[in-house]
């Protein structure tokens, strides 16, 4: 293998400093992301346009070094050019993406990891080619020069020159394209950068990965999305770590789910799909049959997603739901789905928090909320109500309660096992009418009261007697018997300590005002 170092020169604009600072890049995790998005993007470059990779065999792997002071996102997509490679990879806002198709297509999303990582390298080789392209951002060197102190001093060309190298080599033309970033000496690093497990939960999420093999309504979300004309491209993504067997990333959604106020893990009942009348969106909903807030945030809500990329996390459609009504914000935690949006109808922004305020990102809103948001409110309602029915079983398991409370007080409560047991019996059924009563209405939680009130004075009671009996504690005598002692103590030391005309004369008063010693 023979290399060549090329000289940056070529390949820069006139671009002015501000272009490049870090803060447009949001969280620094969602670098990850955009290193994802884009192999992702040549991925399906090499499978639909090149037709040199096949379908389902897309892979991106994420493997964080041995000492986890580093990390490399390598796919096995089309890679670039060499011709085009240093040109397209040194240049800020150099992009040759359409963001109707692409999942990136800014062109700056490949910086993001100057942030936190001190060298930045990026790695192709586009098929048939005998050449491989290595272009590093020296990072450490780019933040200082981005300060505030210095960052008025330098154009980005100028900054670019100085932090810049890009390097050519020799290789094997028949090895396979590839495109690699490779993060190494974090400064700062985001959480998921140093735990693996954080990353597989960002990953799950964000990225165009398949369901998982134990969610049971994969097929139907398929038809869903067949029905509604945008797909759900996918890659396959492989999360690599030191001493540990590959793990292969899916979306978050199992078999069951956490849910607030449940004692077990709740399935969903059923998967519904909603349609935009201007198809230009489509989305599956999970729902379940009790009432409250699913309770993990790697699944909770609903969630747009772009090319299968997640936008945002789950504030965009709370915000819709909002729209309706401020209080039904509070639905979103309740369902778990996802929103496919047309690239072609709506722009994410730059952040991918969101989407650029286009007339049509405000008609698809309106659509929303007129389809998916209300239905899901009505929904959650109807599930609340359903819940409150619970009230007449609360009560007939409380009836019982009350009848061995009037056996064993008919008894005495001689049978102590027996109270024991009542008194577990109406703590249990106390927690389950606290559940109930957060979701039902005014009436209902009256009588939920109202029997609560019942048990609580049933267990009081019951549980009284468990007690010992305790001796009736007589206070007048035992006032009697402190004053004797003192009384006692007292003439002991008058008598070491008065004369004897004296001490008779202490004598008689204590006789004639305490009528001690008695006679």
């Amino acid at each position: 293998m023979t290399s060549v170092s090329v000289g940056v020169e070529p390949y820069f604009g006139a671009f002015i400093l501000e272009t490049l600072t870090v803060g447009m890049y949001g969280e620094s995790r969602n670098a990850i992301r955009e290193y994802v998005q884009n192999g992702f993007d040549s991925i399906q470059r090499a499978v639909h346009d090149l037709e040199i990779l096949p379908a389902g065999t897309g892979k991106v792997v994420v493997s964080f070094h041995p000492d986890f002071a580093g990390l490399t996102i390598r796919d096995n997509g089309a890679g670039l050019s060499v011709d085009i490679a240093a040109s397209t990879l040194a240049s800020i806002g150099a992009s040759r993406k359409d963001y109707r198709t692409d999942a990136g297509f800014r062109g700056i999303g490949r910086l993001a990891g100057i942030v936190f990582a001190n060298t930045l390298t990026f790695r192709t080789k586009a098929t048939g080619e005998g050449k491989q392209t290595t272009v590093t951002f020296k990072a450490d060197n780019m933040r200082e020069l981005m300060s505030p102190a210095k960052g008025s001093t330098l154009t980005a060309d100028a900054l670019l020159r100085q932090c810049v190298t890009v390097q050519i080599d020799d290789v094997d033309k028949t090895l396979p394209s590839f495109f690699e970033v490779v993060l190494d000496g974090f400064t700062s690093p985001p959480e998921e950068c140093e735990q693996p497990d954080l990353m597989a939960g960002f990953l799950s999420q964000v990225a165009p990965v398949p369901f998982a093999p134990d969610f049971p309504f994969t097929a139907e979300v398929l038809e869903f999305a067949a029905q509604g004309g945008i797909g759900i491209p996918q890659v396959n993504v492989i999360l690599e770590q030191p001493d540990e067997d590959p793990k292969t990333i899916y979306k978050p959604y199992g078999k069951v789910y956490s849910v607030q106020d449940a004692e077990d893990l709740v399935p969903l009942a059923k998967v519904m799909p909603f349609y935009s009348p201007a198809k230009t969106w489509w989305a599956w909903v999970g729902y379940k049959d009790v009432p409250g807030s699913y309770m993990e945030a790697e699944y909770r809500g609903l969630r747009v997603r772009a090319k299968n990329i997640q936008i945002d996390g789950t504030d965009v459609v709370r915000q819709i739901f909002q729209q309706r009504a401020k209080s039904n914000a509070r639905y979103q935690d309740w369902f778990v789905g996802e929103i496919y949006v047309d690239l072609k109808a709506v722009i994410p922004n730059a952040r991918r928090d969101g989407f650029e305020e286009t007339k049509s990102w405000q008609d698809m809103q309106k659509e929303i909320a007129n389809s998916v948001c209300k239905d899901l409110g009505s929904a959650a309602q109807e599930i609340s109500n359903e819940a409150q029915l619970t009230l007449q079983k609360l009560t007939e398991k409380a009836e019982g309660y009350f009848e061995n409370y009037e056996s064993l007080k008919a008894a005495s409560f001689k049978n102590k096992d027996k109270v024991i047991t009542l008194s577990a019996d109406i703590t249990k059924i106390q927690g389950q009418i606290a559940r109930a009563s957060r979701n039902a209405d005014t009436p209902t939680l009256a009588s939920f009261r109202h029997l609560g009130s019942r048990l609580a004075d049933a267990k009081t009671e019951a549980i009284s007697q468990l007690a010992e009996p305790v001796l009736v504690f007589d206070v007048e005598q035992r006032e009697q018997e402190i004053q004797q002692k003192v009384l006692e103590e007292l003439m002991v030391v008058f008598a070491e300590r008065l004369a004897t005309p004296c001490l008779n004369s202490v004598r008689a008063l204590v006789k004639d005002v305490y009528d001690w010693p008695p006679s």
